[in-house]
């Protein structure tokens, strides 16, 4: 990891969708994690602002080549950055692949996908009263998990990786994948890699 100021991390923050082979270290993998979800004071706050401070986000690692873990599914535990292996199941990426648009190569070539969900039951009703009645609490959703995987991406470009946002995708079918239960729902998948010498 090298030390960059948020100046330098903007300008170098790209789009890539082409990895080399390289594992990504697993200890690099929780400061991604972190930047994303991590905790940040005694009362909860996070790295990433939320209305209300629900909190409705949960994140899910698919790792690919990561240091010490195995090619399934993984959930991470904000409150100590640890992954709680979920299931034992073989790897789940070509099956992902095929659930989104036009089935992109870099969803089985990334070293790790990092799925960010979210309870959008629970904020719909805590923002119920606000206009417009019954979508402003969606909408708080997709602002948090936009913070989110900006934070990611931005600790990416700080660690030497790369990263590409996939939103094209059946959200019924990835939630299946993913084994989600309700209310839970794919918002976005962040791949995640070194990029390849071509990508430079």
């Amino acid at each position: 990891m090298t030390d960059l100021t948020i100046n330098d991390a903007l300008a170098r923050r790209r789009t890539v969708r082409d990895f080399s082979d390289e594992q990504i270290p697993l200890e690099a993998l929780k400061r991604l994690a972190w930047a994303a979800q991590g905790i940040t004071s005694s009362d909860g706050k996070r790295t990433a602002p939320s209305a209300h401070a629900l909190h409705p986000l949960e994140l899910f690692c698919l790792p690919n080549r990561v240091e010490g873990l195995s090619q399934s599914l993984y959930q991470l535990d904000s409150s100590d950055l640890d992954l709680r292996h979920i299931d034992a199941r073989d790897d789940l990426r070509d099956r992902l692949r095929h659930a989104c648009i036009d089935a992109p190569s870099w969803i089985t070539q990334a070293a790790c996908i990092v799925a960010v969900c979210a309870d959008m039951v629970a904020p719909s009703r805590a923002f119920a009263d606000q206009r417009p009645f019954g979508s402003r609490g969606t909408r708080y959703v997709y602002l948090e998990a936009g913070a989110a995987a900006q934070n990611l991406h931005l600790q990416a470009v700080a660690e030497g990786l790369g990263c590409v946002w996939v939103g094209g995708f059946d959200d019924e079918a990835c939630a299946d994948i993913l084994g989600l239960p309700s209310p839970l729902m794919p918002l976005v998948l962040i791949c995640i890699g070194y990029p390849a010498a071509s990508a430079h």
